[in-house]
């Protein structure tokens, strides 16, 4: 027997989120091209309250009414963990503290129009939400319920919240996994970096519940590429984007070494370097960048290295070890893994065409500081 629900809500409520910040709940909308969709029993995504369990939920006292001014923020220690407090146009509300993408402290982001910028990398968070609305990074913020009573400001959150400090946000997933074909796809996405990985999350966020598959020519999953010049030992599975279940959970098919040869835009057909076709109804190609390689002679010799995958990473770190480094280039980059290899090898040297290191993005007073590092 089949169970189907939909899921059908009045216009007005379709804005709200699942818990306000004044603890009224609100239903959530899946929904695909504006229209409410039929979803299996069984496979209805249903939001967890986070709060009915007395022993799961702290709240505290963490200051006076006005203790904060409009556009200030604090953190505040609830015990079991901290939240950033904001106060916004004489409202008050509480989110994590730092931020999901590398854990900066969001207290020294910019607060701007109801929203807060991280102070390392400007992954934008809405303060009401706590929804991530400006990349880099892919969770939200978890969010708290506050309240005013005697002129003091309270908190309410779950102990779990607290510690983790991120809030992934609902997704739908594929119904139709049992009867498609391999050699089709609604969604094709060739590249499986962090823009491919947003694309096919936000499409399951908005209840998008056909097939989705990435494509790519790595042999992992998708990672955090730029980790590979920060901590160039680094195993792949410690740098993925999500975990092996998340794509299990919300079925997203991630083929690994794979290799788009040709698209035929016209019969909507993508071919592999191995002949094998795909057919799509909608495709983005993210494939990112390359490494800018040497143009003179000598750079095919093994010890010369362009830096693209884990294993070029793990491979410079060990031939590196006691040894005389050269690194082309003395931007972003080239000084993070001037840095790492800095204790690892015998000497490191840069070679730059500017006079100064980030001369053009810095300017010149930045880059001869660095220089005496």
């Amino acid at each position: 027997v089949e169970v189907k629900i939909e899921v059908v809500i009045p216009e007005k409520e379709r804005n709200k989120e699942e818990m306000s910040p004044n603890g009224k709940a609100s239903p959530l909308i899946y929904k695909v091209n504006g229209t409410a969709r039929h979803y299996h029993l069984e496979e209805h995504p249903i939001a967890s309250n986070p709060y009915h369990n007395p022993k799961d939920v702290v709240e505290a006292s963490v200051c006076h009414v006005k203790d904060l001014e409009n556009g200030q923020m604090r953190e505040v220690d609830l015990g079991c963990g901290k939240a950033l407090l904001i106060k916004e146009n004489g409202e008050f509300h509480a989110v994590g503290h730092k931020c999901p993408h590398y854990g900066a402290p969001l207290v020294k982001g910019v607060l701007s129009k109801g929203r807060v910028r991280c102070p390392w990398h400007g992954a934008c968070f809405n303060i009401s939400t706590g929804d991530i609305e400006d990349f880099p990074g892919l969770d939200s913020l978890a969010r708290f319920q506050v309240k005013i009573e005697k002129e003091k400001v309270y908190i309410r959150a779950s102990k779990q919240a607290l510690q983790t400090q991120r809030r992934t946000k609902m997704m739908a997933k594929c119904i139709s996994l049992s009867n498609y074909n391999l050699s089709s796809t609604n969604v094709l996405i060739i590249g499986a970096g962090a823009a491919g990985l947003v694309c096919a999350e936000t499409l399951r966020q908005e209840g998008f519940s056909d097939r989705i598959v990435m494509c790519t020519m790595d042999r992992h999953l998708p990672y955090d590429r730029p980790k590979l010049s920060k901590s160039m030992d680094s195993h792949p599975e410690q740098i993925t984007l999500r975990p092996k279940e998340f794509f299990c959970t919300y079925d997203i098919e991630v083929l690994t070494e794979m290799q788009v040869a040709a698209v035929d835009i016209k019969n909507k057909t993508a071919v592999f370097k191995d002949g094998f076709k795909m057919e799509y109804n909608k495709l983005l190609i993210a494939t990112g960048n390359t490494p800018k390689a040497l143009s003179c002679k000598g750079k095919e010799v093994e010890n010369v290295f362009n830096i693209r995958t884990p294993e070029d990473a793990n491979r410079v770190v060990k031939l590196a070890t006691s040894k005389n480094v050269v690194i082309v280039g003395a931007s972003f980059l080239g000084m993070e893994v001037a840095g790492y290899l800095a204790e690892r090898a015998h000497s490191v040297s840069l070679v730059e065409l500017e006079e100064v290191p980030f001369k053009k993005f810095l300017g010149e007073r930045v880059g001869r500081a660095v220089m005496k590092v």
